[in-house]
């Protein structure tokens, strides 16, 4: 078998998400693609394009397929640029950290584009999960009838009209192992003060912003409780709130996970409370938080790994030094 064969067969067990007995979700018998172009199709077409460009498979996708893999990243992702930023640590101190250049969702993940990872069996998937959440994927991540998925989604579906609003009421576990499937990972909270905080002078010491949109807030730029609508919306509005490179609702709508463990809890200069069990960064605020600091890029707060609520979600970075170089026609 070829290098080229060899390599893409690895990428057709991702793709088709075989769980415990070979087959895909719900029993169906897993049809791989017919040919390569039918893979690397498949794989744009589940937004797994990041795994079409990795930078390691550069000698095996055909021209034509990294061109369309490039066009959907450079529409569906924003590239931000690198540099030494001041960030807020845990315990509430200002530290310069070094941020790699790196491409972040435009959006949050949507109900629609999670619905691919659940109808492809990927709860069966062993190995996008770690060994110690194996007995939730048939205990606890289930749905309201009791098949894999979401917490409020109900015989594997999201709730009807809500394709395009963000998928909620998935763990940090959840988020992680779509965000692997995809070829991705979920960002670091200095990665989401860079991009939500925007710098005017980029490079070394670039101070950001409180906000995507500038230092003062302004209630309606963001789903937050200030604009009363008391749900998720399509991940695709407030567009006033975006950033400069049109990235939505880094405020706002729903609380996203970041892929940070949370160990002390500051609320004053001489209050640190340590978390009592495993907890992980959340960031953004969502349609339900009143205080409008909480919404801030440097604010400081998580959630136990396992919760699975109806105002968390996320979405999802990835290294640009892990993505191929970009080609012209």
């Amino acid at each position: 078998m070829s290098s080229r064969s060899s390599l893409l067969t690895r990428i057709v067990n991702q793709v088709l998400g075989v769980g415990r007995n070979g087959h895909g979700a719900r029993g169906r018998p897993a049809h791989p693609p017919r040919n390569d172009a039918e893979l690397i199709d498949l794989l744009i077409r589940q937004n797994r394009y990041a795994l079409v460009l990795r930078r390691d498979q550069a000698d095996v996708i055909p021209h034509d397929a990294t061109l369309e893999a490039w066009r959907v990243l450079e529409e569906s992702m924003a590239l931000i640029p690198g540099g030494v930023i001041p960030i807020v640590a845990q315990d509430g101190s200002n530290q310069l950290m070094e941020v790699p250049a790196f491409y972040l969702d435009r959006y949050a993940v949507t109900n629609a584009q999670y619905a691919i990872f659940v109808d492809e069996g990927c709860y069966e998937k062993l190995d996008l999960w770690p060994q110690e959440v194996w007995e939730a994927l048939t205990t606890r991540f289930l749905d309201q009838s009791g098949q894999p998925g979401p917490a409020f989604w109900n015989r594997g579906r999201y709730p009807p009209g809500k394709e395009n609003h963000p998928v909620v009421g998935v763990c940090w576990y959840e988020a992680c192992a779509y965000a692997q499937w995809v070829g991705k990972r979920l960002p670091t909270a200095a990665e989401w003060q860079k991009a939500s905080g925007f710098p005017d002078q980029l490079g070394r010491g670039g101070q950001g912003t409180r906000y995507p949109w500038g230092d003062i807030f302004a209630a309606g730029k963001a789903n937050l409780a200030q604009a009363g609508i008391g749900e998720t919306v399509p991940v695709n509005e407030f567009k006033a709130g975006t950033t400069r490179n049109g990235i939505y609702q880094l405020c706002g709508n729903v609380w996203e996970w970041l892929d940070e463990p949370l160990e002390m809890i500051h609320k004053h200069p001489d209050e640190q409370f340590l978390t009592l069990q495993p907890m992980r960064r959340i960031v953004g605020g969502a349609y339900d938080t009143y205080l409008i600091h909480e919404a801030t890029n440097t604010f400081v707060t998580g959630q136990p790994e396992l919760d699975r609520r109806p105002n968390i979600g996320f979405r999802c970075a990835v290294f640009l030094d892990q993505i191929r170089s970009q080609i012209t026609d």
